[in-house]
């Protein structure tokens, strides 16, 4: 059976989470958290490896293609409005019940890909950092660099290429609504544009928004950050 996060990792996710719920305010700065920093970087990599699975981010073009083909197949029943027969009618339940066979796994799908990989992009935001915001570990360097490039590498970068192209796709789809309205197309394909705009828009916020957790985690290691205030 398919985890959505590993069993090894789930302890680090945890604790992650307690940690920020113990500390006023919400934040996940916790000075009080006795944890050595060779830990905190064990900790920081199951993390990261468990949310930049290759397999999490094939379900994700699994999950976002069976959602897309499924709004496609619901928006055709809009076509036969205005048509009369009962097997008009019979025709169009047909493709309704097809669209949620496919839709409701894949938006499913999606769904929990986004919850558990919320989770896996905090904590490993959070165990990246904690050493440096404990001042047990003083940023280098070379961190300057490892926060600036971190987005290039193999896991995020993935993920930040699909989330532009999914943008770029939801921007196309809008467009497709706005034309559509402005001259008069036929109610399906204005549905068909809404539909995909909505999916793309989502897919672009979750993986822009997790590879940016995970950066906001390692914020903490920027040298820049020391001279601050001053």
């Amino acid at each position: 059976m398919y985890r959505m996060i590993l069993p090894e990792t789930l302890p680090d996710v945890a604790a992650a989470e307690a940690h920020a719920a113990a500390e006023p305010g919400g934040s996940v700065d916790v000075p009080t958290v006795d944890v050595r920093a060779v830990d905190a970087d064990a900790a920081a990599a199951r993390t990261r490896a468990d949310y930049g699975r290759v397999s999490r981010w094939a379900l994700g073009l699994l999950g976002t293609a069976g959602a897309a083909v499924a709004v496609l197949i619901a928006v055709f029943p809009l076509s036969l409005v205005g048509t009369a027969g009962t097997g008009q009618v019979l025709f169009g339940a047909v493709f309704v019940a097809i669209a949620l066979a496919i839709g409701i796994p894949s938006v499913w799908l999606l769904w929990a890909l986004h919850r558990s990989g919320r989770r896996l992009s905090r904590a490993a935001g959070y165990w990246a950092g904690l050493p440096y915001r404990q001042g047990r570990r003083s940023p280098t360097r070379g961190d300057w660099f490892a926060v600036r490039f971190l987005g290039f590498s193999s896991d995020l970068f993935l993920r930040l290429i699909c989330s532009t192209l999914s943008g770029l796709t939801a921007i196309f789809t809008v467009v497709g609504v706005v034309r559509g309205i402005a001259t008069g197309a036929p109610l399906w394909e204005i549905a068909l544009w809404l539909g995909w705009s909505i999916l793309f828009l989502a897919v672009c916020g979750g993986q822009f928004w997790g590879v940016q957790r995970v950066q906001n985690g390692y914020l903490a290691r920027d040298p820049a950050s020391l001279t601050r205030g001053r």
